[in-house]
């Protein structure tokens, strides 16, 4: 059975602890931490972590633009080197907490196109990736590469284009994480999605078609757990949900949010375990 998890950033400024605390409270064993290494301090949070019993599953690369400087595809080298050096700081908090991997955007997120030519961008990418990886061998750490979806980014948006960029970074240690809010927008078959991706497959991120808990939309999450079971996976899946209301890229929206995630999390939390649970059931004699 994969790690299940939850993404902490989704509960917004909330102290680590507390938030930690909610995700064992309703029946998870990882988390996926945000990936901010000058926000924490690894030892505090190796203890919080060791307290609660959840696993580090990765950490949540947040790349938006221009608020940040973290566009591995801008023309400016500067900025890219900038985008590099977040990366790098990333995994090496990464090693540092004990979580397998990081994930990363291959260009600014909400930047929606090209600001030089798209061939021009996606070389640079690829070349400032390949920087990063050679940390990411070093410390043993994988970096996983996250599609999104057409409205939030441009450069990579589906299995496709993501498993043409891992292979273009040509790094054992870079694959791929499918979201299956993102894919539910660009992919024309999910489960035809997992299936292609196979061992580049690292990393899993789970919302229903409207980013609230599963079942309260129309993804067919049964097809898609079965079809990683399918392709044996065997990195974690961790719940990436938000409540309604405005600005998509804030999850904390008023004071009941924070209650109306966790019953997102606590009832999506046996939709993803039932197909491993079947699989280990013994019929009756």
């Amino acid at each position: 059975m994969p790690h299940f998890g939850v993404c902490a950033w989704i509960y917004g400024d909330a102290p680590l602890e507390q938030t930690l605390a909610r995700i064992v409270a309703a029946g998870y064993d990882g988390v996926e931490i945000p990936g901010e290494p000058s926000a924490f301090d690894p030892a505090s949070v190796r203890r919080a972590l060791a307290n609660t019993g959840l696993a580090p599953v990765g950490l949540t690369a947040s790349c938006m633009v221009p608020a940040t400087r973290r566009d591995l595809a801008h023309p400016d080298p500067a900025i890219r080197a900038d985008a590099v050096g977040y990366l790098v700081a990333c995994l090496r908090f990464a090693a540092e907490i004990g979580a397998p991997l990081t994930q990363m955007l291959p260009s600014g997120e909400t930047r929606l196109a090209p600001i030089g030519t798209r061939a021009e961008e996606w070389a640079w990418s690829v070349a400032a990736m390949q920087d990063a990886a050679r940390e990411a061998e070093r410390l043993e750490v994988k970096i996983s590469v996250e599609p999104l979806n057409r409205y939030e980014a441009y450069l990579v948006t589906n299995a496709d284009e993501a498993l043409a960029y891992v292979a273009a970074v040509d790094s054992p240690r870079v694959g791929m994480t499918l979201d299956l809010f993102h894919a539910h927008l660009e992919e024309p078959d999910i489960r035809k999605a997992i299936l292609k991706a196979g061992p580049r497959l690292l990393h899993v991120h789970v919302a229903d078609t409207n980013r609230q808990g599963l079942g309260r939309g129309h993804l067919d999450a049964a097809a898609c757990l079965h079809a990683l079971q399918t392709i044996r996976y065997d990195g974690s899946i961790v719940l990436e949900v938000m409540p309604p209301g405005p600005n998509p890229f804030q999850s904390i929206k008023d004071a009941q949010s924070a209650e109306v995630l966790d019953g997102y999390i606590r009832e999506s939390i046996a939709v993803l375990r039932q197909p491993w649970t079947n699989a280990r059931r013994v019929p009756d004699a």
